[in-house]
């Protein structure tokens, strides 16, 4: 998405609607995607698109107005849940198969019993008629999105982009400042949902000439990456638990055990890491770079008193 800069001093509904369209298309199209067997991540990337939107809808929800809807919300939450389950098979899956190579001979069973398993989660007939669903669910909202007059409003869209910056930074660092052990991982986990939001309030910017959102964007990235490798290390740790405790054969439970195992110790890794490169630094350190965006948008366009110089007394 490339906004012209020129929407940035435009009314805030007539840039939330010109992003929630791009957004909306985005997921429709990558909707119709799903369950291709020849298109990697098509899962995934249909997952970001959904986020996005959804994130972006409840973010400008009030400058909308009617042409968003509880419906919509809900249908987008749907969305999401639906394709829940097979994600986490599809992550899941890619782990097992890299922390399962040098397992002893004897615990390999255990490793094709779980895979056979989480197979059946991520089936491709199922997936497309997710994506079929989605875009006829979601056709009125992209009709009642096009071509609404925006109202007339004293503040920019550049000037609410920085107000929402600076909210959502807020919300972000007050949940970092709540994560000092392993113990507080759902605070972790909310920090992550959090600093996606603030990342998709950057990201309609990152390709708008004058704006420079590159390093907020990569700096949030970046945390992204650290809370999701912890994230996923503690949900493959509680998966294999279940397997473990759910499975009747004595036989698999060594394996399933030593997955266990590896799957704890990638989260206590991915949580010092976490400690060395975010949390020592303070709450804010990782949400500067958006910070400084949203000063840059407050202050676009604002002109500046020219200084005044005084005038010397002409010599006698």
């Amino acid at each position: 998405m490339a906004l012209d800069p020129e929407i940035l001093d435009r009314p805030p509904a007539e840039g939330a609607r010109i992003v929630a369209q791009a957004l909306l298309a985005e997921a429709r199209e990558r909707a119709g995607r799903l369950g291709s067997p020849v298109v990697d991540d098509v899962l995934h990337d249909f997952r970001v698109s959904v986020r996005r939107l959804r994130s972006t809808l409840r973010a400008w929800r009030d400058v909308l107005g009617p042409a968003v809807r509880d419906k919509d919300l809900r249908r987008l939450r749907r969305a999401a849940r639906a394709t829940g389950d097979a994600r986490d098979a599809e992550v899941l899956l890619a782990w097992i198969g890299q922390a399962s190579r040098d397992l002893p001979a004897a615990q390999r069973p255990a490793v094709d019993w779980l895979a056979r398993r989480l197979a059946g989660k991520t089936r491709a007939a199922d997936l497309a008629v997710t994506g079929d669903r989605f875009v006829a669910a979601t056709g009125s909202l992209a009709r009642r999105l096009v071509g609404r007059r925006a109202p007339t409003s004293g503040e920019t869209f550049g000037r609410a982009v920085a107000e929402r910056i600076r909210r959502q930074a807020a919300r972000v660092a007050s949940r970092l400042s709540r994560v000092g052990s392993l113990d507080d991982a759902p605070d972790a986990h909310r920090a992550r949902i959090e600093g996606k939001r603030l990342r998709y309030l950057l990201e309609p910017l990152r390709h708008t000439a004058g704006v420079e959102t590159e390093a907020a964007v990569e700096a949030l990235k970046d945390l992204q990456d650290l809370l999701g490798e912890l994230n996923d290390a503690l949900a493959a740790r509680e998966a294999l638990r279940a397997a473990r405790e759910e499975s009747a054969d004595p036989e698999l439970r060594p394996g399933l055990a030593a997955l266990e195992a590896r799957a704890a110790g990638r989260a206590a890794a991915a949580f010092a890491r976490l400690r060395r490169d975010v949390l020592s630094r303070g709450s804010g350190a990782p949400l500067e770079p958006a910070l400084a965006v949203a000063s840059a948008l407050e202050t676009r366009g604002v002109r500046r008193p020219p200084s005044r110089t005084r005038k010397r007394n002409p010599d006698p």
